[in-house]
């Protein structure tokens, strides 16, 4: 979606590598911005002895705390996930997973968060024509599974985005008016995406699905 949308795309470090939030078991003490800390202390003392309100303040803690996008960048399987040298200390907690999430791991992988994203940057500076500077049209607005639109550049290019925002398997309805050619990119494996081109089509939990129209 943020690859084929027109206005300034903006990745924020460790996005490209899909560095994920801090887990739920993470205990508050793990949060060093000031408005979290802040808020756990708050709700200690509102809260005091009501292990149900305390367990559903450290449930928003975990959902809204700013520091998810301020853990270490993961760039090796090694010591401090290779932010720093091992024996010193981070300024945070390393994510738990930057043995398996790093930028060393995706590098040597065909099928990586990390390659997705290259590919989809190429695709957008190569076609911008048609994803910066072209046309918008959605389709099936009363959709509440997927969001489904049309990018067409001035000469007549077009693009079609399917994507899931929901973790159930969707059967969707190509429009009648969208002739699809071929499916190009998906996010489910490496290789083109293996969809019928008119009809219905299933689309799985999450999938986002890149399709080149006639």
């Amino acid at each position: 979606m943020q690859s084929t949308l027109c206005g300034t795309l903006y990745v924020y470090q460790g996005e490209e590598l899909g560095m994920r939030n801090v887990p739920p078991s993470w205990d508050p003490a793990e949060y060093i911005d000031i408005e979290s800390i802040n808020y756990w202390k708050k709700m200690q003392s509102l809260a005091s002895g009501d292990e149900a309100k305390l367990k559903h303040a450290r449930n928003v803690l975990q959902i809204k705390a700013r520091d998810h996008a301020r853990t270490p960048v993961q760039w090796t399987s090694g010591p401090n996930a290779g932010f720093c040298k091992e024996g010193v200390k981070p300024w945070m907690r390393v994510n738990d997973d930057w043995e398996t999430v790093n930028a060393e791991v995706q590098l040597n992988e065909d099928a990586s968060v990390h390659r997705f994203w290259q590919d989809a940057l190429s695709r957008r500076k190569t076609q911008k024509d048609v994803f910066v500077y072209g046309d918008f049209e959605l389709l099936d607005e009363e959709g509440k599974k997927i969001f489904a639109y049309v990018r067409e550049s001035e000469k007549g290019e077009k693009w079609i985005v399917v994507l899931n925002f929901s973790g159930d398997e969707v059967s969707w309805e190509i429009p009648g008016g969208v002739k699809v050619k071929s499916w190009e990119v998906g996010n489910y494996e490496a290789k083109t995406p293996s969809k019928a081109t008119s009809g219905k089509i299933t689309v799985r939990a999450w999938e986002g699905l890149l399709g080149r129209c006639t």
